[in-house]
C-alpha cells in the first residue's frame, strides 16, 4: 500500500494539473477510508471515478503519468 501511496504524492507534484488533482484527491480519499470517515464501497466507488477511461482520457496530456495513476488508484481501491 505504501508504494502506491509514494507513487501518487509523487504524481500530486508532478507539474500536470489534471494528474496532480487526481492524486491528490485519491491521498484523501485514503486517508478518509483510514479514518473511517467512508466506507469501503464508497472509497472503491470514488476511486473508480478518479479513473473512468472517457474523462481520463479527455484530460490526460501525459500517458507515462496517467498509466501510473491509474495503477495506484486501482491498486489502492483493490487491496481495502
Amino acid at each position: 500500500m505504501s508504494d502506491y501511496i509514494e507513487q501518487l504524492k509523487e504524481i500530486a507534484t508532478c507539474g500536470h494539473g489534471w494528474a496532480e488533482e487526481r492524486a491528490q484527491t485519491a491521498l484523501q480519499l485514503t486517508e478518509d477510508l483510514n479514518a473511517g470517515n467512508i466506507s469501503a464501497d464508497e472509497y472503491r466507488e470514488l476511486m473508480e471515478d478518479l479513473v473512468r477511461t472517457d474523462r481520463l482520457d479527455a484530460e490526460a496530456s501525459n500517458v507515462e503519468i496517467k498509466s501510473s495513476l491509474v495503477y495506484c488508484v486501482v491498486g489502492l481501491s483493490k487491496i481495502i
